[in-house]
């Protein structure tokens, strides 16, 4: 469901891009775009998952702006995959521990 929602929206918003502005990567930075907010969604509802999704749209973001020699805002992606990476392990861990914890209370 939320692909079929995220690709509906990326085509629009790339629609809308490619015919209205200048934009260099309009599709592919619609689909970020797009997949960026699922992930925000995912995130809010808590759900592990959601930093792979964060650390397949850093990479893309840092193709995109390294291919337009936007490199401090690729290395600010960068940043943020690092970000994702430590976020997933920190939920991961945290998971666990309430795993244990549950556990043993029974």
């Amino acid at each position: 469901m939320l692909v079929c929602i995220g690709m509906s929206f990326a085509l629009l918003l790339g629609t809308v891009l490619h015919r209205t502005t200048n934009a260099a990567i309009p599709y592919l930075d619609s689909v970020a775009t797009s997949t960026s907010l699922i992930a925000q969604w995912m995130m809010t509802k808590k759900l592990l998952e959601n930093w792979v999704v964060w650390v397949a749209v850093d990479v893309v973001y840092i193709g995109m702006f390294l291919s337009r020699a936007l490199y401090p805002t690729a290395g600010l992606y960068l940043v943020f995959l690092v970000l994702s990476v430590m976020g997933y392990r920190q939920w991961k861990a945290s998971l666990s521990e309430t795993d244990l914890a549950s556990s043993q209370a029974v």
